[in-house]
């Protein structure tokens, strides 16, 4: 390895042929320039060059026209004096990534001529001589035999290293090394420093921007402040420490009635309220000499018209880095809309305290069982002192399953009782219950229950009441037992006068007054067998004794057996399907079709036939009796079938009856498991029921 200033190449004429034949990269043979030539074009190259990219890849490619395998350029870092790589040409990635930071005592041909400030040249790697062992790698990696490191240095100052590695030992013409690395040292001082004004423009420009920058954000928080400050919802000032108002914003002027300015001339001690005053100056005062660091004060203020405003305030203070007190912060909120709802509910409360008492009141005192179910898990019950009785205070409503019995004595099942059905939606208007009490004594009850519902409809619970019927089921137990005897004794005079004057219609010179004596038994009779019937059927007596029936026969055997009663009226019977037997008493169904027949014949128009349809529905067969008339005014359609029930036509007309036979009717089809309604309109009046097939 040499140190010089200028090398030779000494070449054979072989050599020299082949360098002068070589071709350029654009395929041309040349001959190689003179060394002069060299410096001379690299001067006209540099001058041209401004900047320091382009600078660099100058000498880069100056470094390749001398035949380089590979080249690179090290410049020197001001902060660590360390190498480090700026651009090169054909360098391996791996190889580029080692030079990225070089210090001076590493070894590598590159970090030697820096810190000696020469040349330096290993002329050929396969010598026996170690030298720097990541150039001799570099060199392998690049197929490289010698390699050149140019210190490029201004004023004993080495601005960095332009190496390159060649593929011969020496390079194939004669350069003046020396001459070439001042001229590039030159270039590069030029450049480095139009870069270094460069960027001290630029960071003046910078410092400038940065300056404008922090100026607006200034100007921007300030006006952000400004306007927070002044649009607040909320009461905000600054106040100073003898108390008056140095800032206030818009909504502490509006809480007060004051503007501003009015303000700026007053203390706060001047607006508040004088029973707070001393708390108010206490807490500043407090807060001033610090004790405390902040304080909230329920307050009240005197408006400027007199009236007295409620607030929260929030006071606080600011002080110097010295911890001198500057002023006070006061953050205010007016409470008067809050401290009227809190008046409002506190109002609404006490009304439904109230309304709650004497809902508990009526509750307690009601003279009839009532029970509340509320359905929330655990289920609670709550009952009255005649709801306690019958329950035996029980918790629970499966604790009480077994007191309550239908009218036949079966027992209900807890999902049957009536609070249980009001849970599931189902509303109870009246249900006979026999209720067995904790002495062992029963008693009869009609009772009721509805569901409860929430704001949303949902079903929370059930309400349960109960009323005693047990005097009253004594007293129609003892009615019908009175209608019974009564009955039983008319039944045997009437029977021998209907006897007596059927004999004596026999005779002629008496028929026609034995007649009349006949009939009349024989009405007084029927009557005599409704009040039976009804007695029955209230006693939940009736007899029934269902076979087969034929039903269309049956109707067509009771028309022809109730001839005398239809007279005057043709009875016309349409069966509209095949209908099948069904299971039925003849006895009481044969009863329900004279009754409706009589009825259709006694308020028919005369001579108006009468016409029966029967028609299978699904489940059941449907029986229509239809008549022509005057009809039956709407009003009184829904109490055809009760208890000593007349029509005003019947009650004008002078009809015979007691107001018996459509409710004993209802009573035998309902026994049968149907239902039965009327239907009327002007001209036309229709009694139908069902009768199920199974």
């Amino acid at each position: 390895m040499v140190s010089i200033e200028e090398i030779e190449a000494p070449i054979s004429r072989d050599e020299e042929v082949a360098c002068m034949a070589s071709p350029c990269q654009c395929g041309r043979r040349e001959p190689c320039p003179a060394p002069g030539e060299l410096t001379a074009r690299a001067a006209l190259r540099l001058a041209r060059a401004a900047e320091l990219d382009e600078l660099a890849g100058l000498m880069l490619d100056q470094a390749m026209e001398l035949g380089a395998r590979a080249a690179y350029l090290l410049l020197t870092s001001e902060d660590t004096g360390e190498l480090r790589i700026h651009s090169d040409r054909h360098l391996p990635a791996d190889i580029r990534l080692c030079l990225a930071r070089v210090a001076r005592g590493a070894p590598l041909l590159d970090a030697w001529a820096a810190s000696s400030g020469r040349i330096e040249v290993m002329s050929d790697v396969r010598s026996l001589d170690p030298g720097p062992s990541m150039t001799r790698d570099l060199c392998a990696r690049t197929h490289a035999q010698s390699a050149v490191s140019m210190p490029l240095c201004v004023r004993d100052r080495c601005l960095g290293v332009l190496s390159f590695c060649l593929p011969r030992p020496q390079p194939r013409a004669r350069v003046d090394l020396g001459a070439l690395a001042a001229l590039f040292a030159i270039g590069l001082d030029r450049a480095l420093a139009r870069q270094g004004a460069a960027a001290f423009t630029e960071e003046e420009e910078s410092a400038a921007a940065l300056r404008k920058q922090t100026e607006q954000a200034l100007r921007d928080s300030e006006e952000r402040f400004r306007l927070s400050f002044e649009n607040a919802p909320i009461g905000k000032g600054i106040i100073g420490l003898d108390g008056r108002f140095l800032l206030v914003n818009r909504a502490y002027c509006e809480i007060l009635g004051y503007s501003a300015e009015e303000l700026s001339k007053l203390r706060f001690q001047d607006i508040t309220h004088p029973d707070d005053v001393d708390t108010d100056v206490g807490l500043a005062e407090q807060l001033r000499s610090g004790e405390i660091s902040r304080y909230q004060l329920a307050k009240r203020y005197i408006h400027k018209d007199g009236r007295v405003i409620p607030v929260i305030l929030h006071g606080s203070v600011v002080r110097r880095a010295d911890g001198e007190p500057i002023h006070y912060i006061a953050q205010v909120e007016d409470v008067t809309a809050r401290k009227q709802a809190e008046e409002e509910r506190e109002r609404l409360l006490a009304q439904l305290d109230a309304e709650r008492r004497t809902l508990r009141t009526v509750f307690d005192s009601a003279p009839i069982p009532l029970l509340l179910i509320d359905r929330n898990d655990p289920e609670r019950i709550l009952g009255n002192p005649h709801a306690r009785d019958l329950t035996g205070g029980a918790e629970e409503r499966c604790h009480y399953v077994g007191r309550l019995r239908r009218p036949d004595g079966t027992v209900l099942p807890l999902d049957e009782l009536p609070s249980s059905r009001a849970m599931r939606g189902e509303t109870i208007p009246g249900e006979e219950l026999i209720v067995a009490k904790a002495d062992g004594s029963c008693r009869t009850f009609l009772v009721a229950a509805a569901p409860l519902r929430d704001s949303a409809g949902k079903i929370t619970g059930a309400i349960v009441a109960g009323e005693d019927i047990s005097p009253l089921k004594e007293l129609a137990r003892m009615r019908e037992e009175w209608t019974s005897v009564i009955a039983h004794d008319l039944r045997q005079p009437i029977t021998t006068i209907v006897l007596k004057a059927a004999l004596l219609a026999r005779q002629p010179q008496c028929s026609d007054k034995a007649q009349h004596i006949l009939a009349s038994a024989m009405q007084l009779n029927r009557m005599i067998d409704d009040l039976l019937d009804v007695s029955r059927l209230e006693s939940h007596r009736l007899d029934l004794r269902p076979i087969e029936v034929d039903l269309p026969a049956l109707i067509r055997a009771t028309v022809e057996r109730t001839a005398d009663a239809t007279r005057g009226h043709r009875v016309d019977v349409e069966v509209l399907d095949r209908v099948p037997p069904l299971l039925a008493d003849p006895g009481r169904l044969e009863q329900v079709l004279t009754n409706l027949l009589s009825n259709a014949a006694k308020y028919g128009a005369p001579e108006t036939p009468i016409r029966i349809a029967v028609e299978r529905r699904s489940g059941e067969v449907s029986v229509a009796i239809e008549n022509e008339g005057k009809g039956i005014a709407p009003d009184e359609l829904p109490r055809l079938f009760t208890r000593y029930y007349r029509t005003r036509e019947a009650k004008a007309g002078g009809a015979a009856g007691l107001g018996l036979g459509l409710y004993i009717v209802r009573g035998l089809v309902e026994a049968h498991g149907g239902r039965i309604w009327a239907e009327s309109a002007p001209g036309k009046t229709t009694f139908q029921f069902t009768l199920p097939l199974s």
